[in-house]
């Protein structure tokens, strides 16, 4: 008799487990929308690969945020946040690009991955 009230206790624990730590991680892995970045609308720089991005809405706005290099954009809609994201990008690709001799390893991982899949165009307006 004890074992079934072991087994019966175990089982509720399992579930209040997956009711109050799983089942949140999962509604927030469902709100993330996928998608590829193909340009970072930077007449100087081209994406030789696209970038994975993930959308994500809450009651502020958009996250567009790109976990290959940590990075993120904010908007009230999804086009802002991924303007943003882009400027971003922009942004750090020539900050590293300026300070490649001196980075730490960390940013040195990064501008490892963006030199890799960012091509400077030469060509500006």
């Amino acid at each position: 008799m004890s074992k079934t009230i072991n087994l019966e206790s175990e089982i509720k624990g399992l579930r209040d487990l997956i009711i109050s730590d799983i089942l949140p991680k999962v509604d927030e892995l469902n709100k993330r929308k996928p998608i590829l970045l193909y340009s970072l609308h930077n007449p100087l720089l081209k994406l030789k690969q696209p970038l994975a991005v993930y959308l994500e809405s809450d009651s502020d706005g958009v996250i567009a945020y790109c976990y290959d290099i940590d990075v993120f954009g904010h908007g009230e809609t999804e086009s802002e946040a991924l303007e943003d994201l882009r400027k971003t990008i922009n942004d750090l690709y020539f900050e590293l690009e300026s300070n490649k001799d001196k980075l730490g390893v960390l940013p040195q991982k990064v501008w490892d991955y963006l030199s890799g899949i960012v091509e400077k165009t030469g060509v500006s307006d």
